[in-house]
C-alpha cells in the first residue's frame, strides 16, 4: 500500500511540474517577442529595451543595430515578409521616403505631440531632435581656432583633420549633408568631402574625434555632451549660420511579426516616464512638449535655427546620394 501511495505521489509530482512547465511556456507565448530595428547606440537601445520590460516583463525583445541607411534597406529587401516591427531613431528625411512600409497608429500621448513632431497621419512620432554641431577635440584644437560656420568646414586648413560619417549609411550625416547644400550648395560639399576622411559609420566618426585621431567632426549634440561627461576632451560647437530643427523617430513597420507589441511599445516609447529618462541619461532633447531638457544643454533659445526644408531632402534623397556617390568617388582618382 505504501509503495503505491509513493507512486501516486510521484506521479502527481510529475503531473503538477509539466502543468507549471505548460503554463510557463503559455504565459512566454503569450507575452510573444518585439523586434527593433536601431541605429542608435547600443547603451540607448538596452536602456529603453530594459525600461520597456519592466512594464512588459513578457515580451522578449531582440535589437538590430544598424545605420539608418542600412536598415531603411532592410526593411525595404523584407517588404514581402518583414522581420522587424520597431523603426527607433529614423531621420524623417528617410521615413518620408518609405511612408508605405510603415503602419499609421495614434498612440495614447498622441496629446503630448504638437503638430510639428508627428506626422499628420501618425505614421511616426517624434523620439528626439538630434541637432547636428560640430564636435572638437580641444587637445588638438582649441573653441577660439575651431570652425564656427558650415562654411568654415571647407577651409583647405582642415584637410586630413576631419572625419564624417557617409551620407549614404548614416541618417544623421544625411541630414548633415542636406544642411549644407541647402544653405551653400554642393561647392561646399565638395571641399568637405576634398577635406574629410569619409567612414562607414556615424559612431566612428564621433568617437574618433574623441579619441583624438581626429581634430574635428559633425555629430548630434547628445554625442557630444555624452562623450564629455565619460571625460573625454571634446566640445560641442553649434553652427553660427545656423543647424536644422529636426527630429528623429519612432514608428511602426507594415505587417511586422508582432504588431499589438509594437503598438504597446509605441504607447510606452511615447510616455512622458519614458522621455524624461532618456533625456536625462541620454542627454538628448525629446520630442513631447513637456518633457525638460537636460541641465547643462544650450538652452533651445539661444541656438540659431536654419530653414530646413526637411521634405525636399527626402523627395530628393536618392538623386542626391546618387551625386555625393560621385564626387566620393572622385575623390579617390
Amino acid at each position: 500500500m505504501k509503495s503505491q501511495k509513493r507512486g501516486m505521489f510521484s506521479l502527481s509530482v510529475i503531473a503538477l511540474t509539466m502543468l507549471i512547465l505548460m503554463i510557463t511556456q503559455v504565459t512566454a507565448f503569450a507575452g510573444g517577442k518585439l523586434v527593433i530595428y536601431s541605429p542608435a547606440t547600443r547603451a540607448t537601445s538596452d536602456m529603453i529595451v530594459e525600461m520597456f520590460n519592466e512594464k512588459h516583463p513578457d515580451i522578449q525583445v531582440d535589437i538590430v543595430s544598424a545605420g539608418t541607411g542600412e536598415l531603411a534597406t532592410r526593411i525595404r529587401a523584407e517588404r514581402a515578409r518583414p522581420g522587424g516591427d520597431i523603426m527607433l531613431t529614423g531621420g524623417t528625411e528617410t521615413m518620408d521616403s518609405m511612408l508605405d512600409l510603415l503602419l499609421p497608429y495614434k498612440n495614447v500621448n498622441d496629446a503630448a505631440f504638437t503638430d510639428q513632431f508627428k506626422h499628420p497621419e501618425h505614421y511616426y512620432y517624434a523620439f528626439s531632435l538630434p541637432l547636428q554641431v560640430f564636435i572638437v577635440n580641444t587637445s588638438l584644437v582649441s573653441e577660439e581656432e575651431a570652425p564656427k560656420t558650415w562654411a568654415e568646414l571647407g577651409d583647405p586648413k582642415w584637410k586630413g583633420k576631419m572625419i564624417w560619417a557617409n551620407p549614404s549609411v548614416s541618417g544623421s550625416a544625411y541630414a548633415q549633408l542636406g544642411i549644407m547644400l541647402q544653405m551653400y550648395g554642393w561647392d561646399l560639399v565638395q571641399n568637405v568631402i576634398n577635406n574629410a576622411s569619409i567612414t562607414s559609420s556615424s559612431r566612428i566618426s564621433y568617437q574618433n574625434v574623441a579619441n583624438g585621431e581626429y581634430a574635428i567632426g559633425m555629430t548630434g549634440e547628445s554625442n557630444v555632451f555624452n562623450l564629455m561627461e565619460e571625460g573625454y576632451p571634446v566640445i560641442p560647437i553649434y553652427p553660427e549660420d545656423g543647424t536644422a530643427l529636426r527630429f528623429d523617430t519612432v514608428s511602426i513597420i507594415k505587417n511586422g511579426p508582432n504588431t499589438e507589441n509594437a503598438k504597446k511599445f509605441m504607447d510606452f516609447m511615447t510616455s512622458k516616464e519614458a522621455m524624461t529618462r532618456v533625456a536625462m541619461e541620454e542627454s538628448r532633447r525629446m520630442g513631447r512638449v513637456d518633457v525638460d531638457v537636460k541641465p547643462g544643454l544650450k538652452p533651445t533659445d539661444q541656438i540659431k535655427f536654419m530653414d530646413y526644408d526637411e521634405a525636399a531632402a527626402a523627395a530628393n534623397k536618392m538623386e542626391i546620394l546618387e551625386k555625393f556617390d560621385d564626387l566620393f568617388a572622385a575623390k579617390g582618382k
